[in-house]
């Protein structure tokens, strides 16, 4: 099994190529707070702001997304929406406004 920290190296590597693949004009960034709330990837597009959360779990709940909806509602209309990145096998609604828990082979592949 690889463990949390090099899955999560993985799938920022994976979104960088393909960032870099497709041109894109669009940045990544780590975000963490002086509380300690943390992001692991902020995706910077001209339309908005997509917050990245990476998960190296085969299963995945709602508070997996706690950082991405306070993001969202710090954001305002920048928000485009987030994205759970997980080991699972199921693409699912976390919560509102738009945050989704996707497994990564679905991204990848």
């Amino acid at each position: 099994m690889v463990s949390g920290d090099l899955y999560e190296t993985m799938v920022v590597t994976e979104i960088f190529k393909w960032i870099k693949t497709v041109q894109r004009d669009s940045e990544l960034f780590f975000y963490r707070t002086r509380s300690g709330m943390e992001i692991d990837l902020l995706l910077k597009t001209e339309a908005g702001i997509i917050g990245i959360e990476i998960k190296g779990r085969e299963s995945i709940s709602v508070s997996a997304c706690r950082a991405l909806k306070a993001i969202a509602d710090a954001l305002g209309k920048e928000w485009l929406g987030g994205l759970v990145v997980y080991r699972g096998n199921k693409i699912m609604q976390l919560a509102e406004p738009e945050i989704w828990a996707v497994p990564s082979k679905r991204l990848f592949t």
